[in-house]
């Protein structure tokens, strides 16, 4: 059984903490696995009180732990362990969420493009309030993401990148134009395709429910 992290100690233990620290930076797999056995049930409880979903959850927690033992060496000791750790977990979680409610809130409300390529070079590629209902009708959440992950991942990477930038990160036509290096007419061009692949793959995915 490994030695277990002073989670409880008094905060005054600051020895403790610096040496606990100082083996932790060395990529002493001792100290970290204890660091895990230590911290991880009470990190995944607040996190899934967050989430109320253990499968999130599990996933989130331990890209916690993966992330502190990557930026390990740029905690200064200002805090304790447990509570860096925990304010690792929560962001992660923050962003996680927030990446989620803007898939959900595209997902959910799936716009499709115009029927002929944008060449006004708007911005605004997917309007506002242009829903489709009877794309997503019979379809719950969970299968209407499986659908739409399915159908991404069939994508080209190039296409696959617009969606992620434009309809997933949000970022403008012209951010999304100068981060891929193309005219922002061919980003306009891929992302109608890409939306077109994506609503035949739901209008089977509902055809077959």
């Amino acid at each position: 059984m490994h030695e277990s992290l002073p989670a409880s100690e008094p905060v005054e233990d600051v020895t403790s903490e610096t040496e606990w620290r100082e083996r932790l930076c060395s990529g002493d797999e001792a100290a970290w696995a204890a660091l895990h056995e230590a911290h991880y049930p009470r990190l995944w409880s607040s996190v899934n009180r967050i989430l109320n979903n253990p499968s999130h959850t599990d996933d989130i927690v331990q890209e916690a732990f993966v992330k502190a033992h990557r930026e390990i060496g740029r905690f200064q000791g200002q805090s304790r362990l447990g509570t860096w750790l925990y304010r690792i977990a929560v962001n992660q979680t923050l962003d996680f969420l927030r990446k989620q409610q803007r898939l959900d809130r595209w997902l959910s409300f799936f716009s499709p493009l115009r029927d002929k390529d944008d060449d006004t070079g708007s911005s605004n590629v997917v309007p506002e309030g242009a829903v489709e209902p009877t794309v997503t009708a019979g379809l719950h959440n969970a299968e209407l993401r499986e659908t739409i992950a399915a159908a991404i991942a069939e994508l080209s990477p190039e296409h696959r990148a617009v969606v992620q930038l434009r309809l997933i990160d949000e970022m403008s036509l012209e951010e999304t134009a100068t981060l891929l290096r193309c005219k922002p007419g061919t980003v306009n061009s891929r992302l109608h395709y890409a939306c077109e692949h994506l609503r035949r793959k739901l209008r089977h995915a509902v055809a077959s429910a």
